[in-house]
């Protein structure tokens, strides 16, 4: 087949740090080019040159034979190239169909929006892809998951001829991501090009036709989707042997129950019952929309209880704030880093200090700048952020080291009981292992974990023991040797309620 693109000798530097080293990047008509690397390989600074967000240093863009010498968003729209976002933006307040055509003047007639037409493509739109939506529904309203399918409906209304999926799953179920497959199935049979981007091997393997990959802002080689095997293609992506993705787990501590919480219950959540003993990492599985987030918020106060009891080292203990939580030595960090967990615009020394400021203070709460700053370049060396400086703004980091933010932050509030939501979420496979290393680290220090996962393989890989939800209610609870079974977690992800 031919080339649709070519994208050829291109560099992209910010400051003193070569993002983009003279990458060649060709993708033939009507293929599926996996994009993989490492966080902070360079994929997501390529795709945004691509896309127009970014402008290259040098190098040239061809996208079907002719070569795109303006490189702005405006231009790539023109010419078919369209991307669906990790993170997306949403208007809340509007209807579906009012997201997913806004800023269509298609359908705006004289300056005059014809609602009535803009509603009947979008129906057809949502129909021909089976995205099981209501047109009508308002999009405050919906999950995560629901709105990234919005985000990747409102690109296909433009009908682009080639377009970039950002790790499209990581807010999605087992259920959900079936649907995502189906989409892209259609579009494959379309002869719509695609370019995905994700940590998800699974998906990589049975999604691309061929795989390119990428390791420190070079393109390292481009590999047929044949006869490949998973640790084959993550050697590829460290330069490296991984080894084993999960450590050996050492033993909890004592079995004293550490936190017990008692028939929790509110809008979103029923009678949830569990207990965490000292040294435990414990998991809570279940799919999108089951309860886990939201038992996780109603445990720090972040959502208000209508009943139940949380008991610490077997007191109870009354937690009607998160800041309450952090007293009590409990600290959560949550899934959506962006919006909950981090200030975008600000140092990545503020971001982690702030969750413990009393520990890097003088007399009359004074800041000790020094004690801080070293403090905190220690904990980031450790987890391997891959930064400038600690001066350096979050915002500019990749997803997978901001999630080392997110973790840096839990670390140095020094809490005994640690919730992680989606910890590895949008993190390369080595990044995954350094962070396993790391939990079970804390636990060897006599940290309690809980770890909310998406992924079963992480919740077998990593915890003791699992209780699972469904419909915000717990619907089962297994112990180490039960967890290994896909089939049970399974059935009880499925139960009725």
């Amino acid at each position: 087949m031919p080339n649709i693109l070519e994208m050829r000798g291109i560099c992209k530097s910010f400051g003193a740090v070569k993002a983009l080293k003279n990458i060649d990047f060709i993708v033939e008509e009507g293929e599926t080019m996996a994009l993989v690397g490492e966080n902070g390989a360079g994929k997501s600074t390529l795709m945004k040159i691509l896309t127009g967000v970014y402008t290259k240093d040098t190098g040239t863009i061809t996208m079907q034979s002719e070569e795109i010498r303006k490189n702005n968003t405006i231009t790539a729209k023109k010419k078919g190239i369209a991307q669906v976002y990790q993170q997306f933006e949403m208007m809340d307040e509007l209807s579906v169909t009012e997201n997913i055509c806004l800023g269509d003047e298609s359908f705006a007639k004289g300056g005059i929006v014809q609602f009535k037409r803009l509603k009947e493509r979008t129906i057809e739109l949502l129909e021909h892809y089976h995205i099981p939506i209501d047109a009508d529904a308002r999009v405050g309203d919906l999950s995560a998951a629901m709105k990234q399918f919005i985000s990747i409906a409102r690109v296909l209304l433009r009908g682009p001829k080639l377009i970039v999926f950002d790790e499209p799953t990581a807010v999605l179920s087992d259920s959900e991501v079936n649907i995502l497959m189906e989409i892209i199935a259609s579009l494959k049979r379309e002869r719509v090009t695609i370019i995905y981007i994700s940590h998800r091997m699974d998906e990589i393997f049975q999604l691309s036709d061929r795989i390119t990959v990428m390791r420190d802002g070079e393109l390292v080689t481009v590999l047929e989707n044949k006869n490949l095997t998973k640790d084959d293609l993550i050697t590829y992506m460290l330069g490296k042997n991984l080894g084993a993705m999960y450590v050996a787990r050492g033993n909890r501590k004592s079995d004293r129950c550490v936190l017990e919480v008692e028939n929790l219950t509110n809008e979103a959540i029923h009678d949830v019952s569990f207990q965490l003993r000292e040294g435990e990492i414990l998991g809570i599985a279940g799919l999108v929309n089951s309860g886990r987030t939201e038992t996780a918020r109603a445990i720090i106060g972040a959502d208000k209880l209508k009943s139940g009891t949380i008991k610490i080292n077997g007191a109870a203990v009354k937690i009607k704030s998160p800041k309450d939580a952090v007293r009590y030595g409990l600290f959560l960090a949550p899934e959506d880093r962006k919006k909950q967990a981090m200030v975008l615009c600000r140092p990545i020394r503020e971001n982690i200090s702030l969750s413990r400021l009393s520990s890097a203070t003088k007399l009359f709460g004074i800041l000790d700048e020094k004690k801080e700053a070293a403090t905190i370049d220690k904990l980031v060396r450790a987890l391997k952020v891959k930064m400038d400086t600690i001066e350096s703004d979050v915002q500019d980091l990749s997803g997978g080291n901001q999630q080392k933010i997110v973790i840096a932050k839990a670390i140095t509030a020094q809490p005994q009981i640690l919730i992680f939501d989606e910890p590895t979420q949008g993190i390369d496979v080595g990044a995954r292992a350094e962070i396993y290393a790391l939990l079970e680290q804390l636990r060897a220090e006599g940290k309690s974990i809980i770890i909310i996962s998406s992924e079963t393989e992480e919740i077998q890989g990593t915890c003791d023991r699992t209780i699972v939800m469904r419909s915000g209610y717990v619907t089962g609870e297994l112990n180490a040797m039960e967890m290994q079974d896909t089939k049970l977690m399974l059935q009880y992800m499925y139960k009725d309620v």
